[in-house]
């Protein structure tokens, strides 16, 4: 039987260390804005090394490979029970609509595959257009209209920041600020100290089709032979901020890492495209004298944050209780040593079915024990990362719960395992109702001898009970690309709070039938029903008459329905509308609590017709495919719903066909026109007349 360890909290005291940093002024050229995102070939041509450097630089792998064996030797007979009463839940993440990202190839459709390790990432607007990649392409999304917003549907790193095919663009990362209504896309360019860079990209609406500002930041800052790896990004009021490692290349692990570094960006700048943006650099982050590791910027649960708080670990000891609390505030950097009352250790290697478990370098890399996620309600941050279980001995996820972090910071930890998987790179996000709310929703990568490697959730409410976890997606095979003993897993995991609606979209790691690997995109809920969700769908497409359907999750029933600013009634449908009219609907529960949906009417799918051009001055052409031989005619229709013309009917053979017509006689404006055969609507379009 499975079950979830999950190990209690305690409190202990915190120690204060010496500490030190360095700041540099920078001043960065814009080095171009981008208005046409063009792949250098309509095949999407991407080099990818199968062998990229493990997180933290190339030269720790050896290290990490010997540290995960003493690691296993250590827990092996000494699984002594860390399990404790903990309190649990019955309620679990409620998923909605997922999917696999897909792109045409050849006039099919396909998965869009990723490379090794897969990266994946996301940020979604709250206007609904979501941006995710994974290495080495970038995906859009819009939710509300159900299509994709690039125009080959994909496009790689390289592609989308206009790069030469000689430089290799990897480790992508997104963010959302929802305050200026942006995005922010980081990219690394090679990993050579000659030419390496931190390539950042702001969007100049929240349209991602639309120009982008692009900044290369050195990835060799300090010009003593570095490059950078590993990127966090995070948005303030007023700052964006990245992370990242420097690292020597060709040296060993202990002298390959050179600190980790912080980026502070002017935003205003970034967001207008000024030819010069300031930013400071924070180095030489040290705690007696040594080198903190790994920095991950923590991000705000609902949107921006006023001050960047960071998190950073020990995270290649087998077992350590320290956890480091930065602050950067008007400047100045702060750093806290905390302890927390259960250690957490580096992982040992995911299992798969083939993983020889005699070998600690086998199955799926884990990598160490570094924060992967974190984020700020109110007074308190919860993180997650990879840990080891020492009740099992299997990779596991450390969530961890720091208090009063703006005075007397404590921080506590649970270890959230399984007696069948392993867990790894987790991501964290708040699934709260209202401010007070302390519940999340943590998604991470699962695996085991007899579970392929897919992605599961897990739900942590306000009283800190867990819920079972929830698998979102099975994998559908074995991972087989790498030629040696363990295969690459991570190395992060995409998840996002929509911010002005809830929901959660999670991008986890997927195992595909062929042996590769993919994201699988998923909206989760929280289960907590106090909090009232409604959702419209289209029931029947009838020309203007669309019948739209509200379902309602969570809330106190009965519910009553307002569409469109109408009275309350018990009806939860409506009648009225053309594709890409806005509806609204508020619903309503027995408490009186609300929720409201503004849905913009989606094409029907289950039609094959487009439109050429449209908006269009003269001729226009609509193509349609029918099975057998038949007669048709166009209707068209004012924005008010009034018959304008009713056209020749025409014979249409088998197969695809095109109607071309002119719209010169009529006047500018909106129309609706409905493609008809044998008194039935078989196609309906809305065409715009210059």
């Amino acid at each position: 039987m499975r079950f979830i360890t999950i190990l209690c909290f305690l409190i202990l005291s915190n120690f204060t260390f010496s500490q030190d940093y360095r700041k540099t002024e920078f001043s960065i050229n814009k080095s171009k804005t981008i208005t046409d995102f063009q792949e250098q070939s309509p095949y999407f041509e991407v080099v990818n090394n199968l062998e990229m450097p493990v997180p933290g630089g190339s030269s720790a792998r050896s290290h990490l490979m010997d540290q995960k064996i003493l690691s296993k030797e250590f827990y092996k007979d000494s699984k002594e029970s860390y399990q404790t009463p903990y309190l649990k839940s019955n309620l679990q993440p409620i998923v909605g609509d997922s999917f696999i990202p897909m792109s045409w190839y050849n006039g099919s459709q396909y998965p869009v595959y990723a490379g090794i390790p897969s990266d994946n990432t996301l940020a979604v607007s709250n206007n609904g257009v979501m941006i995710l990649s994974m290495n080495s392409y970038l995906w859009s999304y819009d939710i509300n209209s159900d299509t994709t917003l690039f125009e080959d549907q994909k496009i790689s790193l390289r592609g989308f920041v206009d790069g030469t095919g000689a430089s290799h663009y990897y480790d992508p990362k997104i963010a959302y600020d929802p305050i200026e209504d942006r995005f922010v896309v980081a990219i690394l360019k090679d990993n050579e100290p000659s030419k390496s860079e931190v390539i950042m990209c702001f969007s100049s609406s929240n349209d991602p089709r639309d120009p982008w500002y692009i900044y290369n930041l050195p990835g060799n800052p300090l010009n003593n032979n570095r490059w950078t790896d590993f990127p966090t990004i995070s948005i303030t009021n007023d700052k964006i901020y990245f992370t990242g490692n420097l690292i020597v290349p060709n040296e060993p692990w202990q002298t390959g890492f050179d600190g980790s570094i912080i980026w502070e960006m002017d935003k205003a700048m970034a967001y207008s495209g000024d030819i010069n943006m300031q930013a400071v650099l924070y180095d030489n982050i040290t705690i007696e004298g040594k080198y903190l590791r790994n920095l991950h910027l923590v991000t705000g649960s609902n949107g921006n944050v006023d001050n960047q708080f960071l998190l950073s670990n020990r995270n290649f000891d087998i077992q350590n209780d320290t956890i480091f609390l930065l602050e950067i505030n008007n400047g100045t950097l702060n750093i806290n040593s905390l302890v927390t009352d259960i250690p957490y250790g580096v992982p040992p290697n995911a299992r798969q079915v083939d993983t020889d478990t005699s070998d600690a370098t086998s199955g799926l890399q884990t990598n160490d024990a570094r924060v992967l996620g974190g984020i700020l309600i109110d007074d308190e941050i919860q993180f997650v990362s990879n840990t080891i279980n020492p009740f099992t001995g299997f990779c596991s996820i450390y969530h961890g719960l720091i208090s009063n972090v703006f005075n007397s910071p404590t921080v506590k930890g649970r270890i959230i395992g399984d007696s069948d998987k392993d867990f790894g790179y987790p991501n964290i996000a708040w699934s709260g109702n209202e401010e007070c709310d302390r519940e999340v929703i943590i998604g991470f990568n699962h695996s085991s001898f007899v579970d392929f490697p897919g992605n599961s959730t897990i739900y942590c409410n306000n009283d800190r009970q867990y819920s079972e976890v929830l698998e979102i997606k099975a994998g559908q095979n074995h991972v087989d690309r790498l030629s040696g003993t363990y295969e690459r897993w991570g190395d992060y995991y995409g998840l996002q709070r929509k911010y002005n609606s809830g929901e959660i979209y999670s991008f986890g790691f997927l195992a595909m039938a062929n042996s590769g690997n993919s994201g699988f995109l998923a909206q989760l809920y929280s289960p907590d029903t106090s909090r009232i969700i409604v959702k419209l769908n289209v029931i029947d497409y009838n020309f203007c008459n669309v019948t739209t359907e509200a379902t309602i999750l969570g809330g106190l029933p009965p519910f009553e329905y307002s569409w469109n600013n109408e009275d309350f009634t018990s009806i939860n449908t409506y009648q009225g509308g053309c594709v890409n009219d806005t509806i609204q609907c508020i619903v309503r529960d027995a408490r009186g609590c609300t929720d409201t949906i503004n849905y913009i009417i989606p094409p029907n799918k289950n039609t094959s017709g487009s439109v050429y051009p449209n908006p269009a001055t003269d001729l226009v052409s609509i193509q349609f495919e029918i099975d057998e031989v038949q007669t048709v005619y166009l209707e068209i229709y004012d924005a008010g719903g009034r018959l304008v013309k009713r056209l020749e009917t025409l014979v249409a053979k088998k197969g695809l066909n095109e109607y071309t017509f002119s719209m010169n006689p009529l006047a500018s404006g909106v129309y609706s026109v409905i493609l008809v055969s044998d008194g039935e609507i078989i196609q309906q379009e809305k065409i715009i007349k210059r």
